[in-house]
């Protein structure tokens, strides 16, 4: 069975209205006719049934009044709490209408923008706000916004310069299911990707130095053995170890280590291509990585040699360290050289760690021979790989 709805207000007010438009009838009717007095006519009685029914539709109508009061009262504390969320909400909270212009915003979106007054923002287009270099793409995504559909992006902004800002459109639409406007809520997130880019370097680079670790070094050496398989070009590795380490920390304490390290570390990479690779692995060894140096293995040799000469002679150079020692600042000289172990690498060999194991050979062979030098290895013995 159907429930069936109680009266609404406009219900009740029609029918007392039509119930008193009866009664006046009948008692119209009841004085002009004679025979009111006679047992057949009963008029009055019909009459004063009616009114009980007023009456009773009346105190409905009162209830339903007073329901409807409190529904609107609700209505309206409901409106402005939503009101007083907007208008305090983190984030910003802003509307657009269909000709991509903005028609309201929060206190958090004025202050997105730069801004304090609503004036100064309204009625602008949305995308004057967003990077020419993202407007294009923010631009489609507005008018998938106009055609229904709710989109998420992240852009930059023009007038907070270096913000960046995640920001999603929502289409509103009206009882025919028509897009009226846009929403749009916006989210400053230039901390948490300045927090995910951290994170990212500090997941690949070394600490200390700001080298690539061992991790971003396997994944340079496995991009370059690709790019030799497609050129043809060979590439080499160096392998280096610090001779004259571990005295500096023993007597002048790690701060002194941490110096020399960070030293050496720009010492190489000034020797370098920007397309090569110098890692930190950890302690004192450091790994550098050449890539595309020549099809002819003679002279990719050649090259490799040089390069690995210009390195043993930079880190053979003094180096000048100030350091903080029981409240002293204290300046000294140190002097400390490298033992390089070298390998090349071509067409054949695929194999990052065999690639590594024989620098790391090498460099052992350069310490037993007299430490500060370079030694080349062999080439790698394709039948283990």
């Amino acid at each position: 069975m159907t429930e069936q709805l109680p009266p609404s207000v406009d219900d009740l007010q029609a029918e007392i209205k039509r119930l008193n438009k009866i009664i006046q009838s009948l008692m119209n009717h009841a004085e002009r006719n004679t025979s009111i007095k006679g047992s057949e006519f009963t008029l009055f009685q019909t009459a004063i049934m009616l009114e009980d029914q007023v009456k009773g539709r009346t105190t409905e109508l009162e209830a339903a009044l007073k329901e409807n009061e409190k529904m609107n009262r609700a209505l309206r504390q409901s409106e402005n709490n939503q009101r007083v969320l907007i208008e305090n909400a983190p984030v910003s909270i802003h509307e657009i209408d269909m000709d991509g212009r903005i028609i309201s915003i929060n206190k958090a979106g004025l202050s997105m923008n730069g801004l304090t007054e609503e004036g100064a923002i309204l009625g602008s287009p949305y995308l004057d706000h967003v990077s020419v270099s993202d407007r294009d793409r923010v631009a489609g995504l507005l008018e998938k916004a106009y055609a229904g559909e709710t989109s998420h992006f992240e852009y930059d902004a023009v007038i907070m310069s270096g913000k960046t800002f995640k920001s999603c459109f929502v289409p509103i639409l009206n009882n025919q299911s028509s897009v009226t406007k846009i929403m749009g809520i916006t989210e400053d997130i230039t901390e948490r990707k300045k927090a995910e880019q951290q994170i990212h370097h500090f997941a690949f680079n070394d600490a200390l130095t700001q080298l690539p670790n061992r991790r971003l070094l396997h994944d340079r050496l496995r991009l370059a053995i690709a790019a030799t398989l497609r050129s043809g070009m060979h590439g080499a590795v160096m392998f280096l170890d610090l001779d004259n380490f571990k005295p500096l920390n023993d007597t002048h304490g790690h701060e002194a280590g941490d110096l020399l390290l960070i030293e050496v570390a720009h010492r190489l990479t000034a020797c370098l291509r920007s397309t090569d690779t110098v890692a930190r692995i950890g302690g004192d060894e450091f790994v550098v990585l050449l890539s595309e140096l020549h099809m002819d293995m003679s002279l990719s040799t050649e090259q490799a040699l040089r390069v690995a000469e210009k390195i043993r002679a930079s880190l053979a150079r003094p180096y000048i360290l100030k350091c903080d020692q029981e409240g002293r600042a204290v300046t000294m000289e140190h002097h400390c050289t490298a033992s390089i172990g070298l390998t090349l690498f071509g067409t054949n060999e695929r194999c990052e760690e065999q690639i590594l194991k024989a620098a790391d050979k090498a460099m052992y062979r350069a310490k037993e021979t007299g430490r500060n030098r370079v030694y080349l290895s062999e080439v790698i013995n394709r039948s283990e790989q």
